[in-house]
């Protein structure tokens, strides 16, 4: 009977032990291992808006087939209006115009595409600054729990004030506060993401890219001319330069020079040739104010990575003169604070400087899409 009993309890525990291990197992598998280049591909192959200018693409196809047709009719009448719509027709003005909105059309696609590069980029970047600033807040509770610790001790031998003890808890009770903010902060950032990856907000991530600067080694003068090639604004108003030409090529043939008409559309061409010199500037003042701020945004860092490095030697000197009793609890309080302050910097100087970078190319791939 005792066999009998021990069997059935082995197999409850061995079923038990089954069932903790599957749950367990089901967990890790739950969360999602997510690098940023994976994070940018999910968001672009969940988003909805990217499906939408696919149909609009399509729609800017079958209006230049229209246009094509209307045109090929037009020319196997052999039949000509005598009219600024015939010379228009004979000079494919409509297929043109059709094929310079569907370019401008997968343009608007990709620049659709960067920026939701650059949102997830900001909402990893983000959820990675939130997971650094909680181990920022878990260290600042060590450091503060070990000064504490040292107080109390210190109370206990009798050669720390009862006071030196109140304010110890005080800035311990004030480090556990910053370190629970700092967790419903990361959770909040990953919520953010999982929003922009189109995934359900409670899904568990778990962030695989290391938060670390990256590269910049641009050209200026060379990001320029490309920008003067790719850039949407420049490639809309020379598709624009390009219609209001052949629209005024097409009725100077009907309109003489001295007449309203006439008149009207020569002007139209100064003001979009003067308007291209402008939007030309416009670029390069643009790109250089972007360039600029990759620049200061590096510089930030290592500012910020010398201040880490003087907040911990201070932090170090002040625990030394406090422990020999030549400083105050205070003054050590008062250093675990700008050591914890200057290391949140350090995570807000790289963020923006990614982010800078990201901005700096975009505005030379694609610029402003209106």
């Amino acid at each position: 009977m005792k066999k009998i009993i021990t069997g059935i309890l082995l197999v409850i525990f061995t079923f038990i032990s089954s069932i903790n291990a599957y749950a367990d197992e089901k967990s890790v598998e739950d969360k999602i291992n997510i690098s940023i280049e994976e994070a940018i591909e999910e968001a672009i192959k969940n988003s909805t808006e990217l499906k939408s200018s696919d149909l609009d693409i399509e729609i800017k196809e079958i209006e230049l087939d229209e246009a094509k047709h209307t045109e090929k009719k037009y020319d196997n009448s052999d039949i000509s209006l005598g009219t600024v719509e015939g010379f228009q027709l004979d000079a494919n003005m409509m297929s043109k115009k059709a094929e310079y909105a569907l370019e401008e059309e997968k343009i608007k696609k990709d620049y659709k595409k960067e920026d939701i590069k650059h949102n997830v980029t900001q909402a990893y970047y983000g959820s990675l600054n939130a997971r650094d600033y909680m181990n920022v807040a878990k260290d600042n509770l060590e450091n503060v729990q070990r000064n504490r610790d040292i107080v109390n001790k210190k109370y206990e031998l009798g050669v720390a004030s009862k006071s030196d003890l109140i304010m110890a808890d005080i800035s311990l009770n004030e480090a556990k506060a910053s370190f629970e903010k700092s967790k419903t902060d990361l959770e909040k950032a990953y919520r953010s993401l999982n929003m922009i990856l189109n995934y359900p907000l409670d899904t568990k991530i778990e962030l695989t890219s290391s938060f670390k600067q990256e590269v910049f080694d641009e050209n200026l003068d060379e990001d320029l001319e490309k920008a003067y090639e790719s850039r949407f604004d420049i490639i809309q108003m020379n598709h624009n330069y390009e219609l209001v030409k052949l629209d005024f090529e097409t009725n100077s043939i009907m309109y003489p020079s001295n007449t309203y008409k006439y008149k009207t559309k020569e002007r139209n061409l100064a003001k979009i040739e003067s308007g291209l010199a402008d939007v030309k500037n416009m670029v390069e003042f643009d790109i250089r104010g972007k360039y600029d701020d990759v620049i200061n945004a590096q510089n930030q860092i290592e500012l910020a990575k010398a201040n880490v490095e003087k907040t911990k030697e201070v932090l170090r000197l002040k625990e030394f003169a406090y422990n020999v009793e030549l400083g105050t609890l205070l003054e050590v309080d008062n250093a675990l604070n700008q050591l914890y302050n200057s290391k949140i910097a350090l995570s807000n100087a790289i963020s923006s400087y990614n982010l800078a970078v990201i901005d700096y190319d975009k505005a030379v791939s694609i610029g402003t899409v209106k």
